[in-house]
């Protein structure tokens, strides 16, 4: 293995550049593959929720009676909120006569407060999605420079063993060089998986975004038709 080789004749610079390579590279997969299984789990948990609310938008409050759960589903979450928010903005109003009833409504001024708190719980949820996807970004953009200036020192290097050996002989500079260029591929190496992943799932939160921007305005429209004071 070149890189193995390479790292075990590297000077202390050259080897630390290297670790801090293979620091940046464990990060970003671990940061890669819990994204991946949260993104994986949160589409299958929104596309079954979704499927069952169809049968209570006539009526969004009995979700809370029937117990419905879907806690890996950011549209559950944002239902959730604004049924909570529902809840504490009612107004009970007796219709009927001659034995009147109490019935629960919302002013247009409650359902207002409930649609801000959805927009808090929307941004809430992106941000949660987007947890440390910083990481990626920084190990795509901080990897090849590292590797590079993993390169420009062992060229140094490389161009001083040339001095104390008077010699510019391949068989002298040749594993200086080799050597030096193992940082630059180890960098690109980390970078590239690091920024297609990072733009895959920057798209993908962002798709999520506009999902939940769209269901927090059908439940919305939902809850206004049911309840909204006439």
């Amino acid at each position: 293995m070149p890189i193995v080789e390479a790292f075990k004749d590297a000077d202390l610079f050259g080897k630390t550049i290297l670790l801090i390579l293979f620091f940046l590279s464990m990060t970003a997969w671990s940061v890669i593959l819990r994204k991946l299984l949260l993104f994986r789990s949160a589409k299958a948990a929104s596309r079954s929720f979704r499927a069952i609310y169809q049968s209570y938008r006539s009526d969004p409050l009995s979700l809370t009676s029937d117990d419905v759960y879907f806690v890996e589903s950011p549209f559950y979450e944002l239902c959730d909120e604004a049924l909570s928010s529902l809840k504490d903005n009612f107004k009970e109003v007796k219709v009927g006569n001659p034995k009147p009833v109490v019935k629960k409504e919302i002013t247009r001024s409650g359902l207002e407060v409930v649609e801000r708190n959805l927009d808090r719980k929307i941004s809430s949820e992106t941000t949660k999605l987007e947890k440390n996807l910083g990481l990626l970004a920084t190990a795509a953009s901080v990897s090849p420079f590292l590797g590079l200036l993993g390169t420009v020192w062992g060229l140094l290097v490389a161009f001083q063993e040339m001095t104390v050996h008077n010699s510019a002989r391949l068989s002298v500079v040749a594993p200086g060089i080799a050597e030096a260029l193992v940082t630059t591929v180890v960098g690109l190496i980390v970078a590239i998986p690091s920024l297609v992943m990072y733009n895959y799932m920057a798209s993908s939160i962002k798709k999520f975004e506009t999902q939940m921007e769209d269901f927090g305005s059908e439940l919305l429209a939902d809850v206004g038709r049911k309840y909204l004071a006439a």
